[in-house]
């Protein structure tokens, strides 16, 4: 029997059955989807606190690090998550323009005034197209990371602040709210033609994509806003967010990175860029 977990008290004896399923309920499930106000840790998607070493072109693909600064990375895209959701690149654009000097950094996704890492006029909102290994992932091709930038100096919260001068494990979570969604499906049902093309026009660009693969389907999200803030978290959520911190001594040579912690993979980064 198939399980989905869409609809998580029903049992499925074909794929075809599960097609029929989402198909006859796809509006209602993007409604309730766009309806949320999602938590990026609970879907799956987080980063560990620190990165393999990063090579130099790598490096000179990100030209924008300052000294002095942390790069808290809070969410990635291309990435199936535990929830049958996929952002694509783009999903962040209109939200980083709208919301800009509004979105605080906090810890654990609570806004108090003790919880608050870095003010809104202190965060600087940076989408960049990255290689899966500047996140700590061995996949091939890129992925679109949403990258807080703040002054190291800025900072309010002194537990924050001893995390990341000791360099302890932690992740990073987006509160965020779906805007558009679409249903892919790999059917060749008539009736699935517009679920499908949208499937061919996307599969190849997830990075997990054998999960998709497997189970037939996912939801695509194209667009999405960030709700308030973005979190520092014991436990982040999409397993390709990491915490990396790079001392240099003048170079930008791999030589001068700190070397993987280890258990790097699945977690949400910070990058911290720091001269000694």
């Amino acid at each position: 029997m198939i399980v989905c977990k869409q609809f998580p008290d029903k049992k499925f004896a074909t794929k075809e059955q599960v097609f029929l399923e989402l198909r006859k309920n796809v509006e209602k499930i993007i409604t309730l989807k766009k309806a949320q106000i999602q938590k990026s840790y609970t879907k799956g998607t987080g980063f560990n606190s620190f990165l393999p070493a990063i090579k130099d072109d790598t490096i000179k693909g990100f030209p924008q690090m300052k000294d002095g600064f942390i790069y808290p990375v809070i969410n990635t895209t291309n990435y199936l998550d535990h929830h049958d959701d996929c952002h694509f690149p783009g999903i962040w654009k209109r939200s980083v323009s709208d919301q800009a000097g509004k979105i605080y950094y906090v810890t654990n996704h609570d806004l108090e005034i003790g919880d608050i890492i870095a003010w809104p006029e202190d965060v600087s909102m940076i989408v960049k197209t990255v290689p899966w290994s500047f996140v700590g992932k061995e996949y091939t091709g890129n992925t679109e990371a949403l990258i807080f930038e703040i002054n190291k100096s800025r900072i309010t919260n002194v537990d924050a602040l001893d995390i990341i001068n000791n360099k302890r494990q932690v992740q990073n979570s987006v509160r965020m709210q779906y805007v558009n969604i679409k249903l892919a499906m790999n059917s060749e049902n008539a009736e699935d033609a517009t679920y499908k093309a949208y499937w061919d026009l996307r599969i190849n660009e997830i990075a997990n994509k054998d999960i998709a693969i497997e189970q037939g389907y996912f939801f695509g999200v194209e667009e999405a806003k960030i709700i308030n803030e973005g979190s520092m978290v014991i436990k982040g959520s999409n397993d390709a967010t990491p915490v990396l911190q790079k001392y240099e001594t003048g170079t930008t040579t791999s030589d001068n990175i700190e070397p993987p912690y280890p258990g790097t993979q699945n977690k949400a980064v910070i990058i911290f860029h720091n001269s000694i």
